[in-house]
């Protein structure tokens, strides 16, 4: 991957969500949208990252390195692309919405090696973790 200069201004808004959380359908806006829940191995299921998050290594590595993950991450990062080419002329902003049951896990660990990828490319990318402080859902 080719690594270009960043732009300096925001062109990408990536959110994370916890589709279990009350409102949380409500925060997807315009742009693109992708469900994680059953697509990926849940690292809530394993007592011992429960209560980490996609922030944390051992889930961010548990979740980048499950089978299906690089073609998941490759989609988002080539799509978002596309879509900023499509808005820059207008200087519109793109929204991302990358979205889990909880909130915490996968979504938060794929939403940032996307950005880290997207930011490579010269891309201004802003994460917003909805739901990642809020209690693990059960």
């Amino acid at each position: 991957m080719e690594s270009t200069e960043n732009t300096g201004f925001v062109q990408v808004v990536i959110q994370t969500i916890g589709t279990l959380h009350p409102g949380a359908i409500d925060l997807i806006g315009d742009g693109l949208f992708y469900d994680l829940s059953d697509k990926l191995r849940n690292p809530h299921e394993d007592p011992a990252m429960r209560h980490k998050t996609g922030l944390d290594r051992e889930v961010y590595q548990h979740v980048i390195n499950t089978p299906g993950a690089d073609p998941l991450i490759n989609r988002i990062v080539t799509e978002t692309q596309a879509l900023i080419a499509q808005r820059s002329e207008n200087l519109q902003l793109t929204h991302v919405t990358i979205a889990c049951r909880g909130g915490r896990h996968r979504s938060v660990a794929i939403a940032e090696i996307a950005a880290q990828y997207l930011r490579a490319e010269g891309a201004g990318v802003e994460i917003e973790h909805r739901h990642i402080e809020q209690p693990v859902v059960q």
